[in-house]
């Protein structure tokens, strides 16, 4: 029985949640995926959305700008009867938040096995919206509610290493998201014609949420300075979040016709986008796993990344195009603009080392593992 907050909108929890899910039914095994209501109804049969808290929601959207809900009055007594009737082997909790919520305090009231997939960074969140001590709270929390799992599943060895300074003892599991290259790609003309984009433009692509830790004014510099260069670009951004605010930032800045917003869209229509554009930019630093990385690196685009934790394990030199510093991006995104041999020698051996490495099968196979041992562990300890 797994739960993630943030289900089921389209970022990278809701993604690995659905792989391993479907995963995870092939094998002949049944799982439930508990959220808060997003008034989405259930986006598959497997999904049990709960009350959502009203008033969190609204305070959460005023003063972050997120969209993201949190349970609310009501949600503890329906996810124990959705537990009594499921009756699951296994809990699995996929989200950290600022304090403990319906599903954590259910799951970890159980006899049952508990396993946690920490897939955000939430120390870095803590210190963007609260400083250090929002760090110093949600490292402590981390070690807490870590160190209460059976097991800990994390998206990459820097999240490891992070952890066990923290002081988290639970064993740690990594388990890389896996990916694979689109069926087909939209033609230039299908961007047109979505979106307005002029065909002869070259396209900056970012696909992500549009909110503050992701660090998206380093998009807009670029911008700015290939405008300087005389380089006709557009800049496409898919995902949900803060769209006014980008779009205000955009016009204070004089390139509002250069930024084209889509919203929130379907999976398997953003997977065809991505082989239609010139350039994946990412200017985020806060990521864990970065699977639209993976995904644009699968789909024969060149990758724009800032240096990060997590480059050496999923975008490393050679694969992608790394900036060292915020200032330095723009720089890297002309660069590849300009050198067709390098991206097309780029677009190569990133394709082929994402193949390599990022496996759907080999994801679930590990997840998989690491149930049996938990309930193996669970069943001699009942033993004693």
């Amino acid at each position: 029985m797994a739960c993630a907050l943030t289900y089921p909108l389209p970022n990278g929890v809701t993604v690995s949640l659905d792989i391993s899910a479907d995963g995870i039914l092939e094998r002949g095994h049944d799982i439930k995926i508990v959220s808060p209501d997003y008034e989405k109804g259930r986006v598959r049969p497997e999904h049990e959305p709960v009350p959502s808290s009203i008033l969190a929601n609204k305070a959460a959207e005023s003063l972050l700008g997120r969209k993201e809900r949190v349970f609310g009055v009501g949600a503890g007594k329906e996810i124990r009867k959705i537990s009594k009737e499921f009756n699951p082997d296994l809990y699995w909790l996929h989200t950290v938040t600022w304090s403990s919520n319906a599903f954590e305090s259910h799951m970890l009231r159980s006899k049952k096995g508990k396993i946690l997939f920490y897939h955000t960074w939430v120390e870095k969140y803590g210190e963007l919206y609260a400083g250090d001590a929002g760090a110093f709270l949600m490292k402590k929390r981390t070690k807490l509610l870590c160190n209460n799992m059976d097991a800990v599943m994390v998206p990459s060895g820097v999240v490891k290493e992070k952890l066990l300074e923290y002081g988290v003892r639970t064993p740690m599991h990594i388990v890389r998201t896996g990916v694979e290259p689109p069926n087909e790609s939209f033609k230039r003309e299908d961007l047109e014609k979505k979106f307005g984009i002029p065909k002869e433009q070259k396209i900056l692509l970012y696909v992500g949420r549009i909110s503050k830790e992701k660090n998206l004014m380093v998009l807009l510099d670029t911008l700015e300075y290939l405008r300087g260069k005389n380089e006709e670009v557009s800049l496409l951004l898919v995902g949900p979040g803060d769209l006014d605010k980008m779009t205000e930032e955009a016009k204070k800045r004089g390139v509002e016709k250069m930024v084209f917003c889509t919203g929130p869209l379907k999976r398997e229509e953003v997977k065809k986008i991505y082989g239609a554009c010139d350039v994946f930019v990412f200017p985020s630093k806060s990521e864990t796993q970065g699977i639209v990385l993976e995904e644009a690196m699968a789909s024969d685009i060149p990758v724009v990344a800032l240096d990060s934790l997590i480059r050496n394990e999923i975008y490393p030199e050679g694969k992608a195009l790394v900036a060292k510093e915020d200032s330095k991006f723009k720089e890297k995104v002309l660069e590849i603009l300009k050198d067709k041999e390098k991206r097309e020698d780029m677009v190569r051996e990133a394709k082929k080392f994402v193949l390599d490495n990022f496996s759907k099968e080999e994801m679930v196979k590990k997840q998989m593992t690491i149930f049996e041992e938990v309930l193996k562990n669970k069943l001699e300890k009942n033993e004693e």
